[in-house]
C-alpha cells in the first residue's frame, strides 16, 4: 500500500483536523498542516506531522511548544481513532509520528505552490 493511500484510508488528514480543535492552543495557533510519509535509511515507514503556526515564533519559542504539544496531540490522536493507534503500530513498527512546528512560511510551508490552495500530504 502506498503511504498516501495509507494516510487517506486510516482517515489521518480528518483525524489531524479534529486534534486541532480539540487543543485549544492549536486552534488558535495552527495555520495549516502537512503530513510527510518518508522512510528512513533501513526502509522504515515514518509518518511527519508538520504544523504552522500562524505567527513567527523564535526557534526558542517553537522548542517550548514542541515540547508542551507533542504528547497532547499523540494522545489525542490515539483517542480519535484506535485504527490510527494500530496502523502507526503496523506500518511504522510501533513508532510515533515525528511532530514539528514551523514559523509562517518556514520548513515545509515555504515556497507554497500557488496553484493548490492547501497541500496536506507531500514527500519529503
Amino acid at each position: 500500500m502506498e503511504q498516501k493511500d495509507f494516510l487517506q484510508r486510516f482517515g489521518l488528514l480528518a483525524d489531524i483536523q479534529e486534534t486541532i480543535f480539540r487543543i485549544p492552543f492549536l486552534t488558535e495557533a495552527v495555520h495549516s498542516f502537512i503530513l510527510q510519509p518518508y522512510e528512513d535509511y533501513i526502509i522504515s515507514k515514518k509518518l511527519k506531522i508538520c504544523f504552522e503556526l500562524k505567527e513567527n515564533l523564535s526557534f526558542l519559542e517553537l522548542n517550548i511548544v514542541h515540547c508542551e504539544i507533542t504528547k497532547q496531540i499523540l494522545q489525542e490522536l490515539k483517542i480519535i481513532n484506535y485504527g490510527i493507534q494500530e496502523s502507526i503500530r503496523i506500518m511504522m513498527l510501533g513508532k510515533d509520528p515525528k511532530i514539528e512546528f514551523y514559523s509562517m512560511g518556514d520548513g515545509p510551508f515555504r515556497d507554497p505552490d500557488i496553484r493548490i490552495r492547501n497541500t496536506y500530504i507531500s514527500k519529503i
